[in-house]
């Protein structure tokens, strides 16, 4: 039975135990700045510090850190995100590929294989990876999207299509009617037409005829205007000219 007397001891286990002290960091980035020649290879490392920085002053942390070694937040912020991508992917020990290339590599989901397999990939050979994959990223449903939307043009342009053919085929039959029209009719015909009106009727026909070359054109024919079958008009529509 547990002694009600005995001290409990409690233990914050929220806390991440691989936090780095903040003055320590401090020390070690300014260590890593101060020998540029080795800046490319200490860039990964200043993304772990700065993910596993004590939160010594809150959310200003990281910002009074990187004020305190000498760099921008922003690039400090970047090296972090490119440390994050490759967190527990790497090899424990040395590290021989370069920070660009993890940095090129950074979203690539196989990234980890293919660093094991050539640990001295170079920058160049790492984008065109990267530049491969996205030309081949298009999902299924993007693709099914992109189907759907041509299949509606298809049937967007062929209703335009269907209704063009029909307004040239009315436009051909109660034009036709004049053709069976007698002297007497036609005077009659001539009182009720509009002179005002008479430019619609024109501008009609010439915008259907070009329409129909160009079309033409699209299909590779020839512009020769083509005698197409006329319906004979309707004895109804002959009988209102002369009504």
């Amino acid at each position: 039975m547990r002694d009600p007397k005995r001290k409990q001891v409690a233990v914050d286990t929220s806390a991440p135990t691989d936090t780095i002290p903040y003055d320590k960091a401090v020390r070690e980035g300014q260590a890593i700045l101060a020998k540029i020649d080795d800046a490319e290879r200490g860039q990964l490392r200043l993304g772990e510090l700065a993910h596993k920085l004590e939160k010594k002053y809150g959310d200003r942390t990281l910002a009074k850190f990187a004020a305190e070694i000498g760099i921008a937040k922003c690039t400090l912020d970047r090296y972090q995100t490119v440390y994050r991508a490759w967190e527990e992917k790497l090899a424990p020990g040395p590290i021989s590929t370069s920070y660009a290339v993890l940095r090129e590599l950074q979203t690539h989901p196989d990234r980890a294989q293919i660093i094991r397999k050539n640990p001295n990939l170079t920058k160049r050979e790492a984008h065109e990876l990267m530049r491969k994959r996205e030309g081949a990223a298009k999902t299924k449903q993007e693709q099914e999207q992109e189907q759907e939307q041509e299949d509606e043009w298809l049937k967007h342009n062929r209703k335009w299509f269907k209704d063009l053919v029909a307004v040239a085929n009315e436009a051909s039959r109660v034009a036709s009617v004049m053709d069976q029209c007698t002297p007497e009719q036609l005077d009659k015909l001539r009182q009720a037409v509009d002179p005002k009106l008479l430019m619609y009727v024109r501008g009609g026909g010439r915008m259907l005829f070009r329409v129909a070359n160009r079309l033409a054109e699209l299909l590779g024919e020839d512009l020769e205007e083509a005698s197409a079958p006329i319906e004979r008009p309707h004895p109804e529509a002959t009988a209102q000219v002369a009504a």
